[in-house]
């Protein structure tokens, strides 16, 4: 209750005490005279109207002061909001312009690389620093440089080291005319790093990479190098790994990455591991009123920075945390309910200043978010603590007003006293009549409304007890007609409601349709979920799908979710194209066909199996090619079909369709792979097979001698491969096939003195070896066979050239059979006509 109700209560109270105490004055006036009675009235009246009029003045003084008091508190508040947003804006930036410059750094190195890339051709001799002199191979197999070099080089174990390896190590070498310098020039990079596709790295400071990484490590598979490739950057835009604890005691660690493109080809990442501490430092120090505080989440919710009065904000023990899990800790969830939802606002990189309850203490909770990562800033500090002074003015302008209220009332108190004498008589003849109707007000107050004022006068206040019962009986209509309004904007909100819920129900099924359409490609599987899930939402009879044959004469039914259409699948249930029933009439004429009572409709087939249908609508199925089929949906209600049904079960109809070509694509497209590859191997069989018979058995390399096998005349190999083929008393071996599209076209045997057992890296090279080895030999053999073909025709055109250039049959004769013998070496050549033909 407010100050001026509290004062307007007092004064209504006070008044009814005159009036009170007039009555009973007024009793002992009777004798008196009317010229003494109109004094009284006249000293009642003129103290009343000096009380109301102090009163009066009072009241408005006080308002004014409350007003004046309410705006001064209004501005002094959103000052002070104001003043709170503006630090944490400014706090912002400035770590936005941190991580700003670390961003530009990479961007500006990134676009260096790809300029160097563009001049491999050139940059690749080595002139300044060549890969092929400097790289030495390491234990594990991966390469790496001498630590006196100003980047480290490393070249994963599985990275051979060929003409483009050293032409694109050599490149990336002039990096080292720029990247120390960035690193000098923003000390919170710990290391900026160039990464190709294949996982080769230059790496900045020179800390001997290849020789601290684990063995089999490769750059190109780090969450922070698949994160800016273009499968998960299309935007190819920097991209924020999750912030970690540095192994080599550097603290809290981001790495940025940019990715590198040469004529739009992606060639790899150039990122830079960038130090957190002087953020969080930043973060730690930034304190507001007496126990404010800051915090740093991500765009995850994980804590970058966190004083333990956050944690206990969140909910959150420190202590119980793992220190290697304690930046992968999010927030989301955890708080209260406000808390939980300006995280959120936090996470979307939303800013402003929100009031909440921490602990029942009203809490400012401003937030602004750092642009170039993603991440936001938090400040919370009490409303209390930034409202001090605005307190303090506040309780010295209410005492004042406190003081003044007394000395007021003091006043105001011995006037009315003075006015009781004056009044008491007149009151008497006053009060009676104001009286009665007051006491009809409570009556309707208290929810009489048939109660009625009396007018016992015709005077002002007859006229009011007049305008008093006119009132009351239009407040009684009033509410009569709210009534009738409120119960019928009760019945429309229950019918839209019940719409909104039936169409949120339609949309659910074709999500779920959806979903089906675009994980199935197996029709036996899909159609019957399709027609389930339509029966289970719009709670239909009977749902059946029908595809056409082959000939498109009848559609078969294939899929259906009642025991009817099951019994019917049993039967092989089918329908005429463009004669039985609606489903026939829908395949036939290529558009839906609705029956609200199948009864009265002339084109309805009764179905034995479907007795208590009442209505029934079929939609045509269509692909590229024209009809595919029919979706059929039937009802026990009559006119079940209303017209947002209908757009619903076309919107599936068209899903369906969909989903049957692409089916159809996918099962014609499996078959054609299927024969390509049988075709594949059955090429590859039949050349190796006339390859081998060239009687070549394959090739022995044993120290620094080979040795090319043949097969003897007999088609049996030599006696020194026989005498090969047996393994010596103290010799190991391993043979492995040669295969070519899972064919096998021979064998590799790889033979070792002694006992030895051949671990597992020695195994993979062997595979690996023996794979590009037969990839090698099917393409060594394409090009012998396309050099054969190609002599074969150089010849025959030749040929061709010189007998084309004789004019009569006799030189034409003569110029074939030489060419003949010189290209058959050995054989004789005859030329014969037949008998009874004549040469020109």
């Amino acid at each position: 209750m407010s100050r001026f109700q509290i004062e307007a209560i007092i004064a209504v109270l006070v008044l009814v005490a005159l009036i009170i105490a007039a009555l009973r004055i007024s009793r002992r006036l009777n004798a008196r005279s009317l010229r003494a009675r109109v004094a009284i009235g006249i000293l009642f009246t003129g103290g009343i109207a000096v009380g109301f009029l102090a009163f009066y003045a009072f009241n408005s003084a006080t308002q004014i002061i409350n007003s004046l008091s309410d705006r001064f508190e209004a501005n002094a508040l959103h000052l002070t909001e104001e003043q709170l947003i503006a630090s944490i804006n400014v706090e912002a930036d400035k770590a936005d312009r941190v991580f700003e410059k670390a961003e530009d750094n990479v961007i500006e190195l990134a676009a260096q690389w790809s300029m160097l890339i563009a001049e491999q051709e050139k940059l690749g001799v080595g002139s300044y620093w060549n890969a092929e002199n400097a790289l030495t191979q390491l234990k594990d197999g991966q390469y790496g440089n001498s630590t006196q070099d100003a980047s480290s080089a490393y070249v994963p174990p599985n990275i051979a080291i060929d003409a483009k390896t050293i032409d694109g190590l050599n490149a990336s070498a002039y990096l080292d005319f720029s990247a120390p310098f960035t690193l000098e020039a923003n000390p919170q990079l710990l290391a900026v790093y160039a990464i190709d596709t294949r996982g080769i790295t230059r790496y900045y400071p020179n800390i001997n990479l290849a020789a601290v990484v684990p063995p089999g490590f490769n750059p190109s598979e780090r969450p922070y190098f698949r994160i800016t490739s273009p499968s998960y950057n299309p935007s190819r835009t920097p991209r924020w790994a999750i912030p970690y604890i540095d192994a080599t005691g550097a603290g809290l660690v981001v790495t940025i990455a940019a990715p590198v493109y040469n004529r739009d080809l992606f060639q790899g990442i150039v990122a830079a591991d960038m130090k957190l501490t002087a953020i969080t430092e930043q973060i730690e120090q930034i304190k507001i009123g007496q126990s404010g505080y800051a915090f740093m989440l991500d765009d995850a919710g994980r804590i970058i920075s966190m004083p333990q009065a956050g944690f206990d904000l969140f909910g959150i023990n420190p202590q119980a945390i793992n220190p290697d899990e304690y930046y992968k800790l999010t927030v989301f969830g955890k708080g209260s309910l406000d808390v939980r939802r300006v995280v959120n606002r936090m996470a979307a990189g939303g800013h402003g200043l929100i009031t909440i309850s921490v602990d029942g203490v009203e809490t400012y909770f401003a937030f602004a978010p750092i642009k170039t990562t993603g991440y936001s800033i938090g400040v919370v500090v009490p409303v209390a603590e930034m409202q001090s002074a605005l307190i303090a003015s506040k309780a010295e302008t209410t005492a004042q007003i406190q003081s003044a209220t007394l000395l007021a009332t003091i006043i105001l108190t011995a006037l009315l006293l003075a006015a009781i004498a004056i009044s008491l008589r007149i009151s008497e003849r006053i009060a009676t009549p104001i009286v009665r109707l007051t006491e009809t007000a409570n009556q309707i107050v208290a929810g009489d409304l048939a109660a009625q004022a009396t007018a016992t006068s015709k005077d002002e206040i007859g006229a009011l007890a007049n305008a008093f019962n006119t009132m009351t009986n239009r407040l009684r209509e009033t509410l009569g007609s709210l009534e009738q309004r409120i119960a019928e904007r009760t019945s429309e909100l229950t019918f839209a409601n019940e719409q909104s819920q039936q169409r949120a129900a339609q949309l659910e099924t074709i999500a779920r349709v959806a979903h089906a359409v675009g994980s199935t490609r197996d029709l036996s599987a899909l159609l019957p979920q399709v027609a389930d899930a339509i029966s289970k939402q719009f709670n239909f009879y009977h749902v059946g799908i029908f595809l056409l044959d082959s000939r498109k004469e009848y559609a078969v039914l294939s899929a259906s979710n009642s025991e009817g259409g099951k019994k019917m699948l049993a039967n092989r249930h089918r329908l005429k194209v463009g004669e039985t029933g609606i489903v026939g009439h829908a395949t036939g004429t290529g558009k839906a066909r609705v029956a609200l009572d199948v009864g009265a409709d002339a084109v309805f087939f009764d179905n034995p199996f479907l007795p208590e249908t009442r209505s029934e609508i079929a939609l045509p199925l269509r692909d590229s090619n024209g009809v595919i089929g029919a979706l059929d949906v039937q009802s026990k209600a009559p006119n079940a079909f209303g017209e947002q049904d209908i757009n619903t079960l076309e919107i599936l109809a068209d899903q369906m369709s969909l989903a049957i070509q692409n089916a159809s694509q996918y099962e014609e497209t499996r078959k054609a792979l299927a024969e390509s590859e049988t075709l594949s191997r059955q090429l590859t069989r039949a050349g190796w097979s006339e390859f081998a018979k060239r009687k070549l058995l394959g090739i022995r390399h044993s120290g620094a001698r080979s040795t090319i096998l043949y097969a003897n005349r007999k088609g049996d190999d030599t006696e020194a491969s026989r005498k090969e083929t047996a393994l010596g008393p103290r010799e190991s071996s391993i043979s492995i096939p040669l295969k070519l599209r899972d064919e096998v076209i021979g064998s590799v045997d790889v033979r070792a003195a002694g006992n030895r057992r051949w671990d597992q890296d020695e195994m993979d090279i062997v595979n690996a070896i023996v794979e590009r080895a037969a990839f090698a030999l099917e393409n060594a053999r394409f090009l012998e066979e396309s050099q054969k073909r190609a002599a074969k025709e150089r010849v025959i055109g030749e040929i061709a050239s010189k007998i084309s250039a004789k004019n009569t049959a006799e030189e034409l004769i003569k110029t074939a059979a030489l060419e003949l013998s010189r290209s058959l070496p050995g054989a004789k050549v005859t030329i014969q006509f037949k008998e009874g033909q004549e040469s020109e």
